[in-house]
């Protein structure tokens, strides 16, 4: 009898989905959290059912012992030993938090809370990753706007805003190119205290490199792969939005070592930018959890870090890895944008992106057989783009307010 499996995560997240769908050879059950908006995973022919934890796939809306109690009472549905995966860093980090009281019903690596909490936040990364010599761009942490204007004089532009603990609705990122322009970015930002600047790294996207692995309970990597960002969205500083696998030997024996030296355990995303100015590979971020680019890495026998996961938790044998590079991978609505984005910004023809998804492998929502996700993705999609035209038409209609002259000024109409 196969281990049944709860992944944790909001609705708009893919992770989930590649679970379902990477396990499912396996006969694996994989179970979700049931969402009140738009939903990718649950809506997939191979999402087993849903459990009402939190709210709409995030660990609030109730009391953390209610959530305990939701999970351990969704395990006693599932059967002793279920798997359990976070799929967002509020989950890895509430999962860590309740170790003691989950681990009796589920399989899930266990993970220092202190150590999840300083990979989950770009301050405590960077505070581990110069601990341990691993290089990491230059940060500074305002504390309020008045240390922003202060920093605006001290600092080498451009610069990147990024949140300091990401959450749903909290990750963009926003390039400062100039001192006048850092204040009124954080404002827009709207998220004081969890604001950090981090040193820019001047280069292209193919410089940005992905790790993706699995480490078992005694920190040894199992399963390790690497691969490039071909396109992001937003261009440049977002998300994966076309990938390709490619195995990066130094940037596999870096990481390796720093999770080894910190005791790092189960699934982890990581991201790296390569600096031409000193020819190294700096972290950008670590995810202490599933990330939602994982099937860009598949090898040539179909393992991934949820197959290397689970085979270890359920005392199976993982097999090496074995290399499949080229292999491509696309995140089909931000590549929608991305095509936009770099066709206004760098020409990129329709004759030179339809070119460059040849030999796509995998979209990470689209399936002959389980159309609904990508469904429900261009449903997201639609919505987003029609809000965000609204939202951009009253912010003009805002600024033009301000801009029209007052009743009696010279330059008003009589």
């Amino acid at each position: 009898m196969t281990v049944p499996v709860l992944v944790l995560a909001p609705p708009r997240f893919i992770g989930p989905l590649g679970v379902m769908r990477s396990l499912r050879p396996f006969g694996a059950r994989v179970y979700a959290l049931s969402h009140e908006s738009i939903s990718i995973a649950n809506s997939s022919r191979f999402c087993a059912g849903t459990f009402a934890i939190g709210r709409d796939g995030r660990p609030l809306g109730q009391s953390e012992a209610e959530i305990v109690s939701g999970l351990l009472g969704a395990a006693e549905r599932l059967g002793p030993g279920a798997v359990l995966i976070a799929g967002s860093d509020e989950w890895s980090v509430f999962v860590s938090a309740h170790a003691a009281a989950l681990a009796p019903a589920f399989r899930f690596p266990v993970v220092d809370l202190t150590l999840i909490d300083a990979l989950a936040s770009k301050a405590g990364l960077n505070a581990l990753a110069t601990q341990h010599g691993l290089p990491t761009p230059r940060i500074a942490v305002p504390a309020d706007r008045d240390e922003v204007e202060r920093l605006a004089a001290e600092l080498e532009f451009p610069v990147m805003l990024k949140p300091i603990l990401s959450r749903p609705g909290r990750q963009g990122l926003t390039l400062v190119r100039e001192p006048a322009a850092l204040l009124p970015a954080y404002r827009e930002m709207d998220d004081d205290g969890n604001i950090l600047c981090q040193e820019f790294i001047p280069g292209t996207d193919q410089d940005v490199w992905i790790f993706n692995g699995y480490f078992d309970a005694e920190s040894n990597c199992l399963a390790a792969f690497t691969g490039q960002k071909i396109r992001q969205h937003p261009a440049h500083q977002g998300l994966c939005a076309f990938g390709v696998s490619r195995q990066n030997q130094e940037v596999i024996e870096i990481t390796v070592d720093f999770l080894k030296r910190v005791g790092y355990r189960g699934v982890v995303d990581i991201g790296y930018r390569y600096d031409r100015r000193d020819g190294r590979y700096k972290v950008l971020d670590i995810n202490p959890r599933l990330g939602g680019a994982f099937r860009i890495f598949v090898d040539r026998n179909g393992l991934d870090v949820v197959r290397a996961m689970y085979l270890d938790l359920t005392g199976g044998s993982v097999p090496p890895v074995v290399p499949h590079d080229g292999r491509k991978w696309m995140l089909e609505a931000g590549e929608l944008l991305a095509y936009r984005h770099y066709k206004r910004d760098e020409g990129l023809t329709l004759r030179s992106w339809l070119r460059s998804l040849h030999g796509l492998a995998e979209g990470a929502t689209w399936s002959p057989t389980d159309p609904r996700p990508f469904a429900n993705a261009m449903r997201i999609l639609v919505a987003d783009t029609f809000a965000g035209r609204r939202a951009a038409a009253t912010r003009s209609s805002r600024l033009h307010a301000r801009q029209a002259p007052a009743p009696g000024h010279p330059g008003s109409r009589p």
